[in-house]
C-alpha cells in the first residue's frame, strides 16, 4: 500500500468522524480504522508477538475510551496507536525512543511537508490515479473550499445563497479538520527517524558487545578497574548501612509513634521511598554499565548490590503495610490507589535490576523493559473503573466517608443512587447528576461516552 493512500484515507476518516462532533466514540473508531490500515500494511510483521501485544493494547484502550471518554483512557489510546505505528514502520527502534519520535516529527512537519518528492507519488503510469486525483480534485477542492469559507464569512447573502443550493457545510470546520487530520496522518504514516536517533538506537541493545575492554568501562580516567571496583564496594557497604538504619527509623515512626498529619506524612514517606528506589536503580546502572558485569573479581560488588535491592524491597513492603493501614482507618482514595501502583512499579524496577545484573544485560535493557511495563500498566489501568472501586469500598467499610469526595467522582452514580436514594440530603446531588446523564445521553453517537449511553437512569 502506497503511504499516500493511508494518509488521504486517514484524513478523510478524521473529517467524517469529527465534523461537528466532540471527541468521544469517534476517536476510538478512528484508532480502529487506522489499525486496520496498519494491519494491511504490516505484512509478515502482523504475526509477530510485539504487533499482537500492541494490537491488544489498541483494542483495550479503544474500548476504555469509548466507554469512559476520560483523559486517562485518551492518552492510553493515543500512546497505543502511536507505539503500534512506530513498531510497524520501524520494528528495530527501541521503546526508549518511542516518546521522542512523535515530538521530532511534529516539530519538523512544517519543513518536511514541502519536500514533495519524498512523499508524493512519482509521475509513473501505475500512479496515474493519484496524479489525476491530486491535480484535478484535491488541490482545486482545497483552494475552492478556502475561498468559499472566506467569502461565506464575509457576506450573509453569499452564505445564504450557498444554503439555498443545499450546500449547508461549515467550510471553516471542514478546512480545519482536513488540515489537522492531514497533520496527524502525515506524521503517522510518513514518520521520519533522524540520523542521530538511528545512531542512538544502535547503542540501545539489550546485550553487551563481545570482548569489552576494561578501559571501555572506566568512569573516571584517573582510576583503573581495581580502584573503581573497590570504590563501588565501599560505596555500596555505606549505602546499605544507611538504608538499614533508615528502615529501622522509618518503621519505628510509622508503627510505634503517634502521627500528626497522617495523610501528609504517608505521602511524604512514600515520595521518599520512590525517590530512594530511583536512586538505587540509578546507582546500580552506574556501577554495572559495562565491565563489572563480566569482572570475575566483582562478586562482592554483585552481592552488595543484591543486598541493596533486598533492603529496598523491605522498604517497599513497609510502605505497603502503612498504606493499607491508612486505607483501613480512613478509606480509599485515588491517591492511595496510586501509591499501590507506584510501589508495585518500584518492585518491578528492582526485579528487572536484579535480572540485569544476573544475566549481564545493558542499562538499555532495563530502560526498555520499564517503558514496556509503564505502558502496559497505563493501558490496563485505563480499563478499570477506580471510581466504582473507591466508592464500593468506602460505602462497605466506612460509615463516615467523605460524601463530597464521592460526589465529585465520575462513573459511580449507580452505586450512590442505590445506596442513598432514600436520603433527603442527597436529593440535590441526584437531581444534578440526572440532568448531567440526560445531557450525555442526548449527545450524538460519535461524541458520546458509552458508559452514560447504557445507563438506565
Amino acid at each position: 500500500m502506497k503511504k499516500i493512500t493511508p494518509v488521504l484515507l486517514g484524513s478523510g476518516f478524521f473529517i467524517a468522524l469529527f465534523y461537528h462532533q466532540e471527541i468521544g466514540v469517534n476517536f476510538s473508531l478512528l484508532a480502529i480504522l487506522v489499525w486496520i490500515l496498519l494491519f494491511r500494511s504490516a505484512g509478515k510483521g502482523r504475526h509477530k508477538k510485539p504487533f499482537r501485544l500492541l494490537s491488544a493494547a489498541v483494542g483495550l484502550s479503544a474500548l476504555a475510551f469509548a466507554w469512559y471518554g476520560d483523559t486517562f483512557s485518551f492518552f492510553a489510546l493515543y500512546f497505543s496507536i502511536i507505539a503500534t505505528g512506530i513498531y510497524v514502520h520501524f520494528p528495530r527502534v527501541k521503546p526508549l525512543l518511542y516518546p521522542l519520535l512523535p515530538a521530532w516529527n511534529y516539530l519538523s512537519f512544517i519543513f518536511r511537508v514541502f519536500f514533495f518528492r519524498y512523499w508524493l507519488p512519482k509521475a509513473k503510469y501505475e500512479n496515474k490515479f493519484w496524479k489525476h486525483f491530486l491535480a484535478f480534485f484535491l488541490i482545486p477542492a482545497i483552494v475552492g473550499t478556502a475561498f468559499i469559507s472566506i467569502y461565506a464569512a464575509g457576506s450573509d447573502l453569499f452564505s445564504g445563497m450557498l444554503r439555498h443550493f443545499y450546500i449547508d457545510f461549515d467550510f471553516f470546520s471542514i478546512l480545519f479538520l482536513a488540515a489537522l487530520g492531514f497533520f496527524f496522518m502525515f506524521n503517522y504514516w510518513l514518520m521520519w527517524v533522524p540520523r542521530e536517533a538511528i545512531r542512538v538506537n544502535q547503542r540501545l541493545n539489550d546485550n553487551f558487545q563481545e570482548n569489552i575492554q576494561p578501559a571501555q568501562g572506566q568512569t573516571f580516567p584517573f582510576l583503573d578497574q581495581n580502584f573503581e571496583r573497590k570504590s563501588g564496594e565501599i560505596s555500596l557497604i555505606i549505602v546499605n548501612l544507611i538504608l538499614l538504619f533508615f528502615i529501622f527509623t522509618y518503621n519505628y515512626e510509622q508503627f510505634f509513634t503517634e502521627a500528626g498529619n497522617l495523610s501528609q506524612e504517608i505521602h511524604q514517606r512514600v515520595s521518599t521511598i520512590i525517590f530512594s528506589i530511583v536512586m538505587a536503580i540509578g546507582l546500580l546502572m552506574f556501577y554495572f554499565k559495562s565491565v563489572f558485569n563480566f569482572d570475575p573479581k566483582a562478586q562482592l560488588l554483585k552481592r552488595l548490590a543484591f543486598i541493596w535491592m533486598a533492603l529496598n524491597t523491605i522498604l517497599i513492603l513497609s510502605a505497603f503495610l502503612k498504606n493499607s493501614e491508612y486505607i483501613f482507618h480512613y478509606g480509599l482514595t485515588f491517591k492511595r490507589i496510586g501509591v499501590y501502583i507506584f510501589l508495585l512499579l518500584s518492585l518491578t524496577g528492582l526485579f528487572y535490576s536484579y535480572l540485569k545484573i544476573k544475566h549481564r544485560r545493558t542499562n538499555a535493557y532495563l530502560a526498555n523493559q520499564m517503558i514496556r511495563i509503564f505502558f502496559g500498566t497505563f493501558v490496563l489501568c485505563s480499563l478499570i473503573n477506580f471510581s466504582w472501586i473507591t466508592t464500593r469500598y468506602n460505602i462497605s467499610f466506612h460509615k463516615d466517608q467523605d460524601s463530597a469526595y464521592l460526589q465529585n467522582m465520575e462513573y459511580n452514580q449507580r452505586i450512590l443512587y442505590n445506596t442513598y436514594r432514600q436520603d433527603a440530603a442527597w436529593s440535590a446531588y441526584f437531581e444534578e447528576r440526572a440532568q448531567h446523564i440526560r445531557e450525555e445521553k442526548n449527545r450524538p453517537f460519535l461524541s458520546s461516552k458509552l458508559y452514560y449511553t447504557f445507563m438506565n437512569r
